[in-house]
């Protein structure tokens, strides 16, 4: 099995703090693993999150994120990774890249300067608004059908950019439980039918499962649509401490197998590779 979804950013970069998130993977039973560290850690990225902080509609809470992050070096990342190969981890050197409309140039351009295996793509920010970061920040008085349609064009964009290996937890509009008052079903049917015309796989996410809302992502009904339309798969626990690595991957492979999945995607130098399940 695979974990291909987790964060070091709660550590510092090092050999030794990575190690005791393989020591945790192998523990549950993992063969591989790809570290996806947010890109906002990076100062490269500033660029692309820069537009977030001007204007008068920009969020005070998010001003404060801001400031917190893009502290690390893009190489010294690189640099790790490596070591951990050298030292015979079976680590996939990977970014987890929040899409913005009117940055992918921006984003490519960055992207093509680091030999990524694996890049996943993500919407946690509508407008200026981070959407997930906490449920009192922003959805008080919020429609939340508009939200649900405007993540959802958003991430369908995403998919269609070129930009991304995998699209991470997919549903993570439903994070704190908010649910849209119609059926967005053909929406979501437009999104993955983008990602299976570009080749995009999508991640099967036991996250959720220790969030607010409760739910692997996607939805099994989305995962059903994704099966459909024969897009891969990936496994993920979102891991941003060692503890979480490879939680209850059981429970995402049998989602999986229930809907005819035999196999789950890993990447190498952003070349898929299937894994039988």
């Amino acid at each position: 099995m695979i974990d291909y979804h987790m964060h070091l950013e709660r550590g510092p970069l090092t050999l030794s703090w990575l190690r005791e998130f393989w020591s945790q993977a192998q523990a549950r039973g993992i063969r591989e693993i790809a570290i996806t560290e947010h890109a906002h850690r990076f100062r490269e990225f500033y660029p692309v999150y820069s537009h977030l902080l001007s204007g008068d509609d920009a969020y005070p809470f998010m001003k404060e994120w801001m400031a917190a992050e893009f502290q690390l070096s893009l190489a010294d990342y690189q640099s790790l990774i490596a070591e951990a190969q050298q030292q015979g981890i079976p680590v996939k050197f990977g970014i987890e890249v929040d899409y913005f409309i009117g940055r992918e140039e921006l984003i490519r351009e960055l992207l093509d300067r680091y030999p990524f295996d694996f890049v996943l793509g993500s919407v946690h920010v509508l407008g200026k608004w981070g959407f997930d970061i906490s449920p009192d920040c922003g959805w008080a008085g919020r429609s939340v059908d508009e939200a649900y349609g405007e993540y959802i064009s958003a991430l369908t964009r995403a998919a269609l950019s070129g930009l991304f290996d995998c699209l991470a937890h997919l549903d993570v509009i439903k994070v704190f439980g908010h649910r849209p008052s119609r059926d967005f079903t053909p929406e979501w049917a437009q999104l993955l039918e983008a990602a299976a015309a570009e080749g995009v796989a999508v991640e099967i996410s036991t996250a959720g499962l220790r969030k607010p809302v409760g739910e692997i992502y996607p939805a099994p009904p989305l995962l059903a649509l994704a099966a459909q339309k024969g897009i891969a798969i990936t496994i993920a626990s979102d891991a941003h401490q060692p503890q979480d690595v490879g939680y209850q991957w059981e429970a995402a492979a049998g989602l999986a197998r229930a809907y005819g999945y035999t196999s789950v995607t890993a990447f190498s130098q952003r070349k898929p590779y299937a894994i039988s399940l």
